[in-house]
């Protein structure tokens, strides 16, 4: 495969700078991939590519591989992805449960619990396997290339610095883009450099769960840096700061509801952990196109045309697609249902011990809500496979409703569960984007 195939031209395409939303979620960004492989065909025809892309957690390793393959093509690219996650192992991200290091981790941690004096304890699981993995998979030089040439605008990935608790929006953009102004409102700030491995760390650094990345370039954002997660994980914002005109948001959390029964039992803890997830994460997520989509109706509505067919002053609507897991606790129903035929019994033992044992300690066969919790660490090639399939069934689902302008939506979400295409609706007076913030 050579390095000019497929080439976007900087003017080519609908004129119009897609931005790219890529969330966290673990072991759940396959999902992502399998979103993509559906919907950059259908782009590609249109003539319309990602030129700025955001990712969170997971989704900044997926962004800074995109961005490093985009010279190749975004097919190409996103094929490459797939492959990716349909080859991933347990010990490419996480040390081994039982080994010496692990079980030292575990005696001090029960030792600090007791009040005895030890060295603290930085995090639940050693990832330090996904440094290398990031190098090895990543080339940052390329990226920048891809960057200076104009093939991508912007590149960027968002932390949670532990020193403010605010987010960071490490960005790495062409010449052609001006300054980023911090977000005082959305405690928001945003740091050019030249994006490094470290970067990417950083922003999949989940706070408790794996340690703190020291992060020093830019020297005036250095400091200690957790998952973007926590407090951006669906990065709409800063991609409409970077000047996005239209987007696509792929989330890894249900945004459906649930009517069924109450479970005939207690919730318990883990329950419970699983329910803060979808709060913080898929609620966040869904209340966010949902406010996009008001703006747009709003401006639509009532704004006066401006010179040039512009709407309102200073404000603009914004297409955007809106790809997530349609049913309440999918992704977790998919890893339990995943776990119980692969990481059960004998089978267990011969598919990876550690996740065998991952699943025994969170009953991960019990309900959806278990699932959910060991989904994040199940990097198992027969869950991201199943994750990339589903999120493929759901981007066509998106793609068989009728929105806009083709893919591209204005208003509302279509409704979870519908069956198909539902009435046709106007089409836009303009597919501008919003002006303010950039």
């Amino acid at each position: 495969m050579t390095d000019n195939v497929n080439v976007l031209a900087p003017d080519e395409g609908s004129g119009e700078r897609v931005g790219l939303m890529l969330s966290g979620g673990g072991a759940r960004g396959a999902y992502e991939a399998g979103v993509l492989s559906v919907l950059v065909p259908v782009l590609e025809a249109r003539g319309e590519r990602p030129r700025i892309i955001v990712g969170t957690s997971v989704g900044a390793l997926s962004a800074a591989y995109l961005a490093a393959r985009a010279q190749r093509g975004w097919l190409s690219a996103v094929e490459a992805l797939c492959d990716v996650w349909r080859k991933v192992e347990y010990g490419q991200v996480l040390r081994p449960l039982l080994s010496a290091r692990e079980l030292g981790r575990a005696a001090r941690y029960g030792l600090e619990l007791v009040g005895v004096p030890v060295r603290g304890v930085s995090s639940v699981v050693d990832n330090a396997p996904v440094a290398e993995t990031v190098e090895r998979l990543v080339s940052f030089e390329q990226l920048a290339e891809n960057v200076r040439k104009g093939v991508i605008d912007t590149v960027a990935v968002a932390a949670t610095s532990y020193d403010t608790g605010r987010t960071v929006v490490f960005y790495e953009r062409s010449v052609r883009g001006q300054p980023v102004v911090d977000d005082p409102v959305r405690a928001i700030d945003y740091a050019p450099t030249r994006l490094a491995a470290v970067h990417v760390r950083a922003s999949a650094a989940i706070e408790a769960l794996f340690p703190a990345v020291d992060v020093t370039e830019p020297t005036d954002a250095s400091g200690w840096y957790g998952d973007g997660g926590t407090s951006l994980n669906t990065p709409l914002k800063p991609a409409l700061a970077f000047g996005a005109e239209r987007v696509i948001v792929i989330g890894l959390n249900s945004i459906g509801s649930s009517r069924q029964a109450a479970a005939m039992r207690p919730a318990d803890a883990f329950d419970g952990a699983a329910q803060a997830l979808q709060a913080l994460l898929a609620d966040q997520l869904a209340n966010d196109v949902a406010t996009l989509a008001t703006i747009n109706q709003m401006v639509e509505g009532s704004a006066p045309e401006g010179r040039d067919g512009e709407v309102g002053a200073g404000q603009r609507l914004i297409p955007y697609i809106f790809v997530a897991p349609r049913k309440r606790f999918a992704v977790g129903r998919l890893a339990s249902a995943t776990y119980r035929e692969h990481y059960t019994g004998l089978s267990g033992l011969r598919h990876g011990l550690d996740l065998m044992l991952l699943g025994r300690l969170l009953d991960a066969t019990r309900n959806g809500a278990r699932g959910e919790l060991l989904s994040y660490l199940f990097f198992a090639p027969e869950f991201t496979e199943a994750l990339i399939e589903q999120g493929r069934r759901d981007a066509e689902w998106w793609l068989e409703q009728e929105h806009d302008d083709g893919p591209w939506r204005v208003g509302d979400p279509p409704v979870v569960g519908s069956p198909g295409r539902g009435a046709p609706r106007r089409r836009p007076r303009t597919t501008a984007a919003i002006a303010g913030g950039r």
